[in-house]
């Protein structure tokens, strides 16, 4: 039987540890009460205004709110189009309320396990060791400005990582998929400034 080589296992590795501590970072949300992140702009805003995009799209036709925002689709932080956040709006149609919830907080939620495995490839990439790799995917993506209960924040962030390596990769194909998603995500006062960076690593590749 041939040995599983070693960038392989180290990977493997790396994920079962960042899966174990995105666990333990979330337990309370995974483990004791889905609903704890139930209150401010979280639930006032962004599930409501996906609970509107859900329904809309399920009766096959973009969202038109009347009550709060004029020109919905014109906002990007709502991430009307971006393609994670649709496809659970349109889900959570399916749902009971409570149900709907846990699905967008989850989606929210998943997003920092993506965040933290993107770093831990970038730093990789970059030369760092495993344990360097291990540290950086563990800070940058738990960062006091990441922690945030408005989604389009999480969804911008947990993209740039991946962003900035298609880029050192030179991977036109990748790239623009990754910038589309960050932009899409809707955070642009993040996303922005993270272009002229991506640029950079394109050209120090």
């Amino acid at each position: 039987m041939e040995a599983v080589p070693r960038s392989v296992f180290l990977m493997a590795t790396a994920i079962f540890f960042l899966t174990c501590y995105h666990l333990l970072l979330f337990r309370h949300f995974y483990f004791q009460n889905p609903f704890i992140y139930a209150r401010s702009e979280a639930l006032e805003q962004g599930f409501a205004s996906s609970i509107l995009l859900g329904r809309s799209l399920y009766a096959g036709k973009l969202p038109v709110d009347t009550y709060y925002y004029p020109d919905y689709l014109a906002l990007p932080f709502l991430s009307s189009f971006y393609p994670p956040h649709m496809a659970s709006a349109w889900i959570a149609t399916f749902l009971p309320l409570n149900q709907a919830w846990m699905l967008y907080a989850f989606t929210m939620v998943s997003h920092f396990w993506l965040a933290s495995v993107s770093v831990y490839i970038l730093a990789s990439n970059m030369g760092a060791a495993p344990l360097t790799a291990g540290f950086a995917s563990l800070t940058l993506s738990s960062l006091g400005y990441a922690m945030k209960q408005n989604s389009c924040i999480v969804y911008t962030l947990a993209w740039i990582p991946t962003f900035l390596f298609t880029a050192s990769l030179q991977s036109s194909l990748l790239c623009g998929i990754s910038l589309g998603m960050m932009l899409l995500a809707g955070y642009w006062p993040i996303a922005l400034y993270v272009i002229p960076l991506g640029c950079l690593c394109w050209l120090l590749a």
